[in-house]
């Protein structure tokens, strides 16, 4: 009976020191994973998910200016990342003739080059095209009856190249704006009152 007893107390003791050990290493592993950053932390979960996360807004900017500036095409292209997205906006005044919709010869290829650098994240991303002129009215007896048209036109020829690039057009919206958005002031500080119209004409392709 004595030593049915003390095998009995044996057995709970080796329990109770099992269940000690188990709590010991469940803190261990609590303390290590909140010693863990947030990307190592994202990276075990891709690893276990077999899924990758989408490229922040920020990486994607920085890799566009690395190819802005590469092909130097500040004058052409500028980058900013907003609360609605990642903005890539291309100037008007130079991409297209005044009044007019239709991508000048000599910028096409670079346009098209420029907006295949997003092709990589239309997976993970939708595109809104904003077509944006300046405060100029259009000439009666243009191609178009206003500004409303003809920023929206433009705005389709770039969507247009974003297909042809291999984004998929459901991923893409188009907005035409006139000069309703003009660019904030302090933008514009110390230029010209012919570049500030300037710089109101574009087209701006937001990634969200």
């Amino acid at each position: 009976m004595q030593r049915r007893k003390a095998g009995q107390e044996e057995s709970w003791l080796l329990s109770y020191a099992d269940l000690i050990t188990n709590l010991l290493l469940f803190f261990v592993v609590l303390l290590t994973a909140a010693n863990l950053n947030k990307m190592k932390m994202q990276q075990i979960a891709q690893s276990i998910s077999g899924r990758q996360s989408p490229a922040s807004l920020e990486s994607i900017r920085k890799e566009l200016e690395e190819q802005i500036a590469a092909k130097n095409l500040q004058n052409l292209v500028t980058t900013t990342v907003t609360e609605a997205g990642l903005e890539v906006s291309l100037n008007s005044g130079l991409v297209f003739d005044s009044g007019k919709a239709r991508i000048r010869p000599e910028f096409d290829e670079t346009v098209a080059s420029m907006l295949k650098e997003l092709t990589p994240y239309s997976s993970q991303y939708n595109f809104a095209v904003e077509g944006h002129t300046d405060s100029t009215p259009i000439v009666s007896g243009g191609l178009f009856a206003s500004n409303w048209e003809l920023s929206s036109a433009r705005a389709i020829v770039v969507r247009q190249r974003l297909e042809e690039v291999g984004i998929n057009r459901s991923r893409i919206r188009v907005e035409g704006y006139a000069e309703t958005k003009p660019l904030p002031e302090q933008l514009l500080k110390g230029l010209s009152d012919d570049e500030r119209l300037a710089r109101h004409r574009r087209v701006v392709v937001r990634i969200y």
